[in-house]
């Protein structure tokens, strides 16, 4: 594959260490000494940059949503530890070469099992924790729960998102079907929790992670985002695409997993998030952006959810009468962050759908579309290229101001999210534009090291004096929440939905658990009887009879000799 520049393989420890050194330079004058007013009038129902990170957490929801064993989709709730998970994993890969074999030969659509390449029909990787999937449990309208690694995340994206969704469609590649190939079905469900008015279609698209690009390791499936229309007052609409972040059991493990380059293992997700090597535009890099070097990884993965993301995209004008969006918007928190500031470089820069939305692989019905002034907002977001590439996204197609230094890990220029001038380049359809929104704390997205520049005006979320900026990194200013409470606390406005996620022990909503009988036939009902009585209690619709069926073939599953 040639030789390629490596991002720099930094454990977050060095990270942290590597952040405590500062000084500042920019290649743009900074606009950040405009003072701070009251958010100016927008379409949007509240603050844009909530709204946003709200439409990153929707992503990780319909991810959840799509679990088959929510309950412990990730091996966790092992007795014995990781000796007994990895036995657990090797007999669900064993069912799924069965249960593949008859998928391939009924080809039956969406609802069947999603996830390992050998349950329909693709190139599998025998090294990724088996992830099992089923698209057609999506149900963007309600809130979710899922057990990641004994504490609950408990997705709450606001109605004034979801009540405003009236058709609900899936993209994906078919069973059997090469890569590349796409197909769409639609979710025939409705809920109390639809708008009357309803106007807005939500289209999920599927991608895959765990492809470094390595010969004989291929990537898994699963659902990496969505298209998501918004109706506007004055008769027009915006166009907004979500990308998930990563998820996993144990982070730690997945990360330790997923370092080695030629022998990577474990959560696709990772894989593809600790794929740092970078490609030249001769290497392959080009997909992405003919200018500077790109990650590898999420080079990877853009491969994967292009055509799914297109064929998506082009139902929208048939949705909407042939008209054109007004705006098109980007976001994603942490890998989504990465993933959105590839698919803008893919089509602004790229070889196959740009350069500037011009290349061959662009449907035709979207060429029309405002597309050199889409607007990019990424949360918690790591390098995804070198500063050539960076700074030649930032400032030449997204109009916006470019940070880079040789020591501080933090941006001295940088604004908050109460300064005036980010509304008003957010509403602006003549422009496009990129910001950078974080905590300047968070370890995944410090500026030193090797590894690239990041894209956009940089946004703190925390107060930007020394006290606040300064101190050691801090993992957990890297979540959804915190991001979130801290723009909360800041913008202090009545109209923004308190909260959109949240983490619960697992006592909160498993009372009865015991630590000390982890993984026992026991403990797995109590944790499949806490998933259902959620659901229950709050009157949220719930597939009962189908979550019994996948609880009794996981049973089934870990008692396979």
């Amino acid at each position: 594959m040639g030789k390629h520049k490596q991002f720099g393989k930094l454990t977050l420890a060095a990270i942290g260490c590597l952040a405590l050194v500062g000084c500042v330079t920019t290649f743009m004058p900074s606009n950040s000494k405009i003072a701070d007013s009251e958010p100016a009038k927008s379409s949007f129902p509240y603050n844009p940059l909530v709204y946003h990170l709200d439409l990153a957490i929707l992503a990780y929801q319909i991810y959840g949503q799509s679990l088959v064993w929510p309950f412990d989709p990730y091996y966790e709730e092992r007795s014995n530890g990781d000796n007994d998970r990895r036995k657990m994993m090797a007999k669900v890969k064993t069912w799924a070469g069965k249960q593949g074999v008859a998928q391939v030969a009924k080809k039956p659509g969406l609802n069947s099992y999603r996830g390992p390449g050998q349950l329909n029909g693709f190139a599998n990787n025998g090294s990724h924790d088996p992830i099992i999937y089923n698209y057609n449990l999506i149900d963007p309208w309600n809130q979710a729960i899922t057990n990641a690694d004994g504490k609950w995340i408990e997705y709450l994206t606001p109605r004034q998102i979801t009540a405003n969704i009236k058709d609900t469609r899936v993209c994906y590649r078919p069973v059997g079907a090469p890569i590349g190939a796409a197909a769409t079905a639609k979710i025939k469900r409705q809920h109390s929790n639809m708008s009357p008015n309803a106007k807005g279609y939500l289209l999920a698209f599927e991608g895959a992670t765990g492809d470094k690009g390595e010969k004989a390791q291929p990537a898994s499936q699963s659902l990496v985002g969505f298209i998501l229309t918004r109706e506007k007052a004055d008769g027009g609409y915006d166009i907004h695409i979500s990308f998930r972040g990563s998820r996993s059991g144990s982070g730690g493990r997945a990360a330790f997993e997923a370092f080695n380059t030629s022998n990577a293992r474990g959560n696709p997700d990772w894989i593809t998030d600790l794929g740092y090597n970078r490609l030249t535009a001769s290497e392959g890099g080009a997909y992405v952006s003919s200018v500077g070097e790109v990650h590898r990884g999420f080079t990877k993965s853009m491969h994967s959810i292009m055509p799914t993301l297109m064929h998506c995209l082009a139902q929208v004008p048939g949705l909407k009468g042939g008209v054109k969006p007004d705006n098109i918007y980007v976001t994603g928190h942490s890998l989504g962050g990465a993933l959105a500031q590839h698919f803008v470089s893919t089509i602004l820069v790229g070889n196959q759908y740009g350069p500037d939305a011009t290349g061959a692989k662009l449907p035709t019905a979207l060429r029309a579309w405002p597309w050199k002034n889409i607007k990019l907002i990424t949360f918690s977001a790591p390098r995804v290229g070198n500063e050539t590439f960076a700074k030649h996204l930032t400032v030449d197609k997204l109009q916006s101001e470019f940070f880079t230094s040789p020591f501080s890990p933090t941006d001295q220029n940088a604004i908050t999210v109460t300064n005036q001038q980010i509304i008003p380049r957010l509403m602006d359809k003549n422009r496009p534009v990129a910001f950078r929104v974080l905590n300047s704390k968070d370890p995944i997205t410090t500026e030193k090291g090797a590894g690239g520049k990041h894209v956009g005006k940089t946004v703190y979320v925390n107060p930007t004096d020394s006290w606040h900026t300064g101190g050691l990194p801090d993992v957990s200013a890297h979540e959804q929440n915190t991001v979130r409470d801290f723009m909360l606390g800041s913008l202090n406005d009545n109209k923004i939905p308190k909260v959109a996620i949240r983490y619960v022990p697992m006592k909160g909503y498993n009372p009865e658990f015991d630590e000390t009988q982890k993984g026992s036939v026991a403990e797995m009902q109590k944790l499949a009887a806490a998933t259902k009585a959620y659901y229950r209690i709050r009157k949220i619709w719930f597939d009962d009879a189908l979550f019994d069926k996948n609880f009794k073939l996981r049973q089934e599953i870990r008692n396979m000799p």
